[in-house]
């Protein structure tokens, strides 16, 4: 069977100026930063993309549905939802099916939004543009949208963007992002800045809502002990490379990349034992060498990691990109 929604080989650059040395104008360059990426997410399936911040993990969920800056590019690669390809849509079909079948939770709660205009408004551009429903039908479904996220249904929806607190705002995102009842959403790092306590409120609803609608799920986060709770899958990311594909329960506890054991045992809520942190740094994107893009950090690298980029194969029930994945011993969580 067919998934609900996969990224298929897709290959993505960037473009940017090199550092002005020597007082003369600086000629854009472009490069490959995440090559040959593929994630698949079946129908009520929640599948994590986790890494270290910097990784590439937004770009390629933001690559996915056509969001990219002018700065990224999709070199090759196709996105696939409910059979259709996305990249060989036009305009009106595109905007037809990203807007009504794909919600999107973006990583800026507050600057997402126009500020020159209410969130209300804004929550049902989509109804109105691909649907009949008159502006008073559109109208009172984004009220209930608010007051299913827990947001007072007349003050939000005549709010603007500045006058809402970030957790206020990521609810209110949420609230548009299922208005068209889509049958896939992507969130992008949506707990990011906010507190312990509305995080947790903002993730339950997510879950809650996923669950109760049948949604697939593409969930971009840095945070281990989220995707421990509620995602099925976990795709483990460094430097623009998937280095480990699995189930997250077999990924947490015998993990097959050294990175992905790096991750969970530096995590205290994940770990008894005392921490093992990385060393090192996560590289820029743009600085990736040939070979295992790990290998300056990684305890049990050989020659062959230098020049040799391994190629992802499935050990069990996990995609690993390892070249010793298979004599490796590594710690998960207990």
């Amino acid at each position: 069977m067919a998934p609900l929604f996969a990224i298929r080989d897709m290959t993505i650059s960037l473009t940017r100026a090199p550092a002005d040395l020597d007082g003369l104008p600086a000629q854009p360059e472009e490069r490959v930063v995440i090559e040959g990426a593929s994630i698949a997410v079946d129908q009520g399936e929640t599948v994590a993309l986790v890494g270290e911040s910097g990784s590439g993990k937004s770009l390629l969920a933001m690559a996915s549905v056509d969001l990219l800056g002018p700065s990224a590019r999709v070199v090759s690669g196709t996105t696939v939802f409910e059979g259709h390809v996305l990249q060989d849509l036009d305009d009106a079909d595109w905007r037809s099916l990203v807007g009504m079948g794909i919600g999107v939770l973006l990583q800026d709660a507050i600057g997402s939004w126009d500020p020159l205009d209410f969130i209300g408004s804004q929550s049902g551009e989509a109804l109105l543009e691909h649907t009949d429903l008159t502006q008073e039908e559109v109208q009172q479904r984004v009220l209930d949208a608010l007051g299913e996220v827990g947001l007072s249904k007349r003050h939000y929806f005549t709010a603007f963007a500045h006058e809402v607190s970030r957790g206020q705002a990521q609810r209110g995102m949420l609230a548009s992002a299922l208005l068209s009842a889509p049958r896939m959403l992507i969130a992008d790092e949506p707990l990011s800045g906010l507190d312990v306590t509305v995080g947790g409120a903002v993730l339950d609803l997510i879950n809650d809502m996923r669950a109760k609608r049948g949604m697939g799920m593409l969930l971009v986060t840095h945070d281990m002990g989220v995707v421990a709770a509620v995602a099925d899958r976990v795709a483990v990311v460094y430097a623009g490379s998937i280095v480990e594909n699995g189930p997250v329960v077999d990924v947490y506890h015998t993990p097959l990349h050294p990175y992905t054991s790096g991750l969970l045992g530096s995590l205290p809520s994940l770990t008894g034992d005392r921490l093992r942190p990385i060393e090192g740094e996560t590289p820029d994107l743009f600085e990736v060498e040939p070979g295992c893009r790990f290998a300056d950090r990684c305890p049990y690298v050989i020659a062959r990691c230098w020049s040799d980029k391994p190629a992802p194969r499935l050990l069990g029930s996990t995609l690993v990109a390892c070249h010793r994945a298979d004599e490796l011993e590594l710690k998960g969580v207990g």
